[in-house]
């Protein structure tokens, strides 16, 4: 049986680069709205909606305006609550048994897949730095798990490059740890 959990996270199945969600979220303060947007870095896979998926979208009636991501990042079209467990995924960057990460796990904790999707295990963390025993096959794809913040009310943004998105429909099998959006291109809606 397929997992669809362990296929979003493979690294030959997301996206070359990450899809960012621009997490819009605020309180009321002193009678007034105060809104601030929080960039929640995804990877997952991304693909131009079917006919079938378009045809569920009335305002979606232009080609490649709607795409379909996937992500194992919980997703909102109007309200979310905090804290919200996440995955945080990046590639490291180096070569030969030393790479750097952006950022410093927590816990010293992280997994790593190797150019083949192999998980690897020979190595120790350092910080934000990665040295293994042996040199991996490059490029190296790493994980662990984060929290993010967000605030009682949530509006999610897909932004994909220099492309931003409208989230329109999302979908959960329950009691799987993944979402699916299909989200609008907002410069065609």
């Amino acid at each position: 049986m397929i997992s669809v959990d362990e296929v979003i996270q493979d690294p030959d199945m997301v996206a070359p680069e990450p899809f960012y969600v621009l997490r819009s979220t605020g309180s009321f303060v002193l009678g007034g709205f105060q809104s601030t947007t929080t960039s929640i870095p995804c990877f997952g896979p991304i693909h131009v909606a079917s006919d079938r998926e378009i045809n569920m979208l009335p305002e979606a009636d232009r080609v490649g305006a709607v795409r379909s991501f996937w992500t194992n990042i919980p997703l909102y079209t109007t309200r979310g609550t905090a804290p919200v467990p996440s995955v945080h995924g990046e590639v490291p960057i180096g070569s030969g048994t030393e790479f750097t990460l952006t950022t410093t796990p927590p816990g010293l904790s992280c997994t790593v897949y190797d150019g083949a999707g192999k998980q690897l295990t020979d190595f120790t963390v350092a910080g934000a730095q990665l040295v293994f025993t042996t040199a991996p096959t490059a490029p190296l794809y790493a994980t662990w798990p984060i929290t993010v913040q967000t605030g009682q009310s949530a509006s999610d943004i897909i932004q994909y490059g220099a492309e931003q998105y409208r989230v329109s429909h999302i979908y959960r099998v329950p009691g799987s740890g993944f979402w699916r959006a299909l989200a609008v291109r907002m410069d065609a809606a």
